[in-house]
């Protein structure tokens, strides 16, 4: 044996000695390798499991890892989205208030317009209210002269017819 390479089970149970004189006893070396065998055997099954797990383990550790990834991707994208949803509701939200100033500004300048209208209005009432006294005032001087003026003539008319009978 004189190249080195792996021995299965069967090369150590089959491998015969040479018989050389006052050697070992032929039967005790057969037991003994067939022992060495059985259990070089058994660290051979070990051995495969453990390849056979490790190759498990290494398929999961990759699926494992692909799934990191797609969850990494996945975390990023949705805090991008959310990134954008945020941005594009802040501009919304700027534009309402925007637009809200400007309708508030907007009805302001209209209560301010009406409300000088009423107050012009109230002005031409005002007005309209004293010439309007002006004009019964006049009207009550004017009826009260005619009444004078009736009341003098029925005073001449009675003076006369008075005057007339006596």
């Amino acid at each position: 044996m004189t190249a080195r390479h792996t021995l299965s089970p069967i090369e150590i149970q089959s491998h015969s000695f040479r018989k050389v004189m006052r050697g070992f006893d032929p039967e005790d070396v057969k037991l003994y390798l067939a022992a060495v065998a059985e259990s070089y055997q058994e660290v051979v099954l070990g051995n495969a499991r453990m390849q056979k797990e490790i190759e498990t383990l290494s398929a999961s550790l990759d699926e494992f890892r692909r799934r990191e990834n797609l969850l990494k991707e996945a975390l990023y994208l949705a805090q991008k989205t959310a990134g954008e949803v945020k941005a594009q509701a802040l501009r919304e939200a700027q534009s309402i208030i925007e637009e809200a100033q400007v309708k508030g500004e907007s009805a302001l300048q209209d209560s301010q317009i009406r409300a000088h209208e009423v107050e012009r209005q109230i002005m031409d009432l005002k007005l309209e209210r004293e010439n309007l006294l002006g004009s019964i005032r006049d009207l009550v001087r004017r009826v009260s002269a005619l009444v004078d003026a009736v009341e003098e003539k029925k005073s001449e008319e009675n003076a006369v017819s008075f005057g007339k009978g006596s």
